[in-house]
């Protein structure tokens, strides 16, 4: 009975194997630049979305996390964008610059819109999209986040290309 239920219920963009719904948003960085968009961006294997929010407690753990992670899987086709729920640009601008060397892709929902449309209701909040747009998973919280997304995409993108000049374990001289 709970097998046709489901089946009967329409998909939401924020549910796992729907497409993720197309949208744009301002970066964080430089508002006056044309805006990121989800269905246009830069061929990634793997695009993972984290809603986030300077109040957040929780998200002053995530955000660094994200950042490592970006910088690990960039070489292998992983994008992370971070997204901030409506707060104003300028308070962002000032957190975000004192990281210069980040490899994620800030953008900001000034007006919710983009956090309405993934349904999502606490931070942080976590989204794994496939290169096609489809939802792969959903996180909420830290912890969530934090023990679920590395095995998921390392299960997705197989093992990691071995270090130049490392030798195969059990290898001896």
């Amino acid at each position: 009975m709970t097998i046709a239920v489901l089946a009967a219920t329409p998909a939401h963009g924020q549910d796992i194997g729907a497409v993720a719904p197309d949208f744009s948003a301002p970066y964080a960085a430089d508002s006056a630049a044309p805006p990121w968009h989800l269905w246009s961006r830069a061929p990634a294997q793997l695009t993972i979305l984290s809603f986030w929010a300077t109040w957040c407690k929780p998200c002053e753990t995530l955000h660094p996390w994200m950042e490592a992670l970006a910088r690990s899987y960039a070489s292998r086709g992983v994008q992370v964008v971070t997204i901030n729920m409506r707060e104003p640009a300028d308070s962002i601008r000032r957190l975000l610059a004192a990281d210069t060397g980040s490899v994620t892709l800030d953008v900001l929902d000034p007006d919710g819109h983009v956090t309405e449309l993934y349904s999502v209701t606490s931070v942080p909040t976590t989204l794994l999209v496939a290169e096609n747009n489809v939802v792969l998973r959903r996180w909420e919280g830290v912890s969530a986040a934090m023990g679920g997304i590395e095995p998921v995409m390392n299960r997705l993108l197989g093992p990691a290309p071995a270090a130049r000049g490392s030798r195969p374990l059990g290898c001896s001289e």
